[in-house]
């Protein structure tokens, strides 16, 4: 396995990890869970920054002059990527609105 396929696999293993803690904490949140709601939401966040991080570093080595080849595998992990980034500010917005008891 070379370094690409092992970022893309990084990507996806952490960026679905977060998706599950974030989906987690939403349920926490429906329930009116509201502190473990946060820790869930906090460890969503910190996979969510590993997944990014590996991405980072992939960027700043392609601007380096580092060119890879296309990966499906790659795509895969980056399509993972942008749904966990794009439901964490969905499940963020849910969750405020559980707070404040307009769907309880």
């Amino acid at each position: 396995m070379n370094n690409l396929e092992e970022t893309s696999f990084q990507i996806i293993s952490a960026a679905g990890e977060s998706m599950s803690d974030m989906f987690q904490a939403l349920r926490f949140a429906k329930e009116g869970k509201f502190i473990k709601s946060e820790e869930a939401m906090k460890k969503a966040q910190e996979l969510l920054n590993k997944a990014h991080k590996a991405q980072t570093n992939l960027i700043v080595e392609e601007a380096q002059g580092k060119k890879t080849e296309y990966s499906i595998i790659m795509v895969h992990a980056q399509d993972h990527l942008m749904n966990c980034m794009l439901a964490k500010n969905l499940i963020n917005e849910l969750i405020e609105i559980y707070q404040k008891g307009n769907l309880v």
